[in-house]
C-alpha cells in the first residue's frame, strides 16, 4: 500500500516527459497497477483516465503526484502541454480543439485518435521507455534526431498507443514497458524506420530547427513564436479545406516538382489527420513560409489562393500577415507591394531563417 506521503520508489521526471507516462512509470517503479495507485489516490470518482491529463492536467492530481514524489510543484506542471500556452496557442481550452496539439478522441478509457506519435528509435535509446510532450504536437512528424518519419499506432494492429492500459487484464510482472501495445503487445521499438521524405532541403531544415526548437526555452526559440505557428497553421489549414478544392496544394506541388497526396476533405481539424498526410501538408505550407510574402504573392496571381481565405476564422493573426493579406484584396495594392517589397521585408520584425 502507498500510504506514506513519500512514496518507496519516487522518481523524477525524464527529459520532455508527459505527465501521463510519468505516472505509468512512477506505478512500475513501486510494484503497483496502475490503476490500483491512482483508486487509492483518489478514488473512482476522480480517476485521471478517463480525460487528457496532459492537456487538462487538475492541480489536484499535479499536487498529489508532486507530494509523493518529492518533486518540485513546478517541475510536475512542465510535464503538462500548458507549458505550449503562447507559444503554439493563445489560451488554454477546457473543450474542443487546441491549435496544434493531437487529440487523443477519449471514450471512457479507451482512446480513438491517434494523438500520441513516437519515435521507436528514440524508444530503443532510453533506458527506460517514455513518451515525449512533443510527440503530442501537430506539426512533429519526423524525429529530427533520427530523420524517421513519427508512428502515431501500433505497427502490429493500428491501435492508438494507450500505454495507460497496458496492465488491464495483466498482472504488475506481466504487463511490461510502456512502449508495449496494450492490443496486440507488439513491442513499438521494433516499428519499422521510414525515412522522412525530404521536397526540398531548405524547407526540411526548417522544419528540423521547428522540431529542435520544441526542445528550448520559450526566450531561446527565436523566430518560432506564437505568430509564425499560427501563420503555418493557417496554411496548412487552407490546404486541407474543402473550399479552396486543392488550389493551394497542388500548385505548390507543382513548383516543387512533386507528386501530392490525396488527403481527405471533411470537417475535421488539421491535427486530426495521419502522420504522413500531416507531414506532407506541413512541407508544402513551410516552403510558403520561408518567404511568404513573394510566394503568396504569386500564388494569389495565380489565383489558387483568395485574399478572404487567407484570413477566414484567423482573428489572431499577426500583424505582417493581416498587412500582407489586405494587399491582396486589390490588384492595385499588390502591384503596389511588388514594387516595395525590399521595403516591406526590411520593416517587418526578422522571424524567419537568415
Amino acid at each position: 500500500m502507498l500510504s506514506s506521503k513519500l512514496w518507496p520508489a519516487h522518481p523524477k521526471p525524464l527529459p520532455d516527459e508527459l505527465l501521463s507516462s510519468w505516472i505509468v512509470r512512477i506505478a512500475r517503479a513501486n510494484g503497483v497497477k496502475l490503476q490500483t495507485m491512482t483508486h487509492q489516490l483518489f478514488g473512482d470518482a476522480l480517476t485521471p483516465w478517463n480525460r487528457d491529463i496532459d492537456r487538462l492536467a487538475p492541480k489536484w492530481l499535479l499536487k498529489a503526484v508532486s507530494e509523493h514524489t518529492g518533486t518540485p510543484y513546478w517541475d510536475a506542471y512542465r510535464t503538462t502541454l500548458t507549458c505550449y500556452r503562447d507559444r503554439l496557442y493563445p489560451r488554454r481550452l477546457s473543450s474542443g480543439q487546441l491549435r496544434w496539439i493531437l487529440p487523443l478522441k477519449l471514450h471512457s478509457t479507451n482512446r480513438q485518435g491517434y494523438g500520441l506519435q513516437y519515435c521507436p528509435e528514440c524508444l530503443a535509446e532510453d533506458v527506460e521507455p517514455y513518451f515525449r510532450r512533443k510527440w503530442r504536437v501537430g506539426f512533429f512528424t519526423f524525429c529530427p534526431n533520427h530523420k524517421a518519419l513519427a508512428h502515431d499506432a501500433c505497427p502490429g494492429c493500428d491501435s492508438p498507443v494507450a500505454f495507460h492500459r497496458r496492465d488491464f487484464g495483466h498482472g504488475i510482472n506481466e504487463a511490461g514497458e510502456m512502449c508495449l501495445c496494450n492490443v496486440c503487445r507488439f513491442d513499438l521499438r521494433r516499428a519499422p524506420h521510414i525515412p522522412a521524405s525530404v521536397h526540398d532541403p531548405e524547407v526540411f531544415a526548417l522544419h528540423k530547427e521547428m522540431l529542435l526548437a520544441l526542445d528550448m526555452a520559450v526566450s531561446e526559440t527565436g523566430r518560432f513564436d506564437i505568430g509564425f505557428h499560427a501563420v503555418l497553421h493557417q496554411l496548412c489549414k487552407i490546404m486541407v479545406s474543402k473550399p479552396n478544392h486543392d488550389r493551394l496544394r497542388m500548385y505548390v506541388a507543382e513548383r516543387l516538382g512533386i507528386v501530392t497526396l490525396d488527403v481527405a476533405h471533411g470537417p475535421f481539424p488539421f491535427e486530426q489527420r495521419r502522420v504522413a498526410e500531416r507531414h506532407h501538408v506541413l512541407s508544402l505550407a513551410l516552403w510558403l513560409m520561408q518567404k511568404p510574402e513573394l510566394r503568396l504573392t504569386e500564388a494569389w496571381e495565380a489565383k489558387v489562393v483568395r485574399y478572404n481565405t487567407l484570413s477566414k476564422d484567423f482573428k489572431e493573426r499577426p500583424a505582417w500577415f493581416r498587412g500582407l493579406a489586405a494587399r491582396f484584396s486589390d490588384w492595385r495594392k499588390v502591384n503596389e507591394f511588388a514594387a516595395n517589397s525590399t521595403k516591406f521585408i526590411q520593416k517587418r520584425p526578422n522571424w524567419r531563417p537568415e
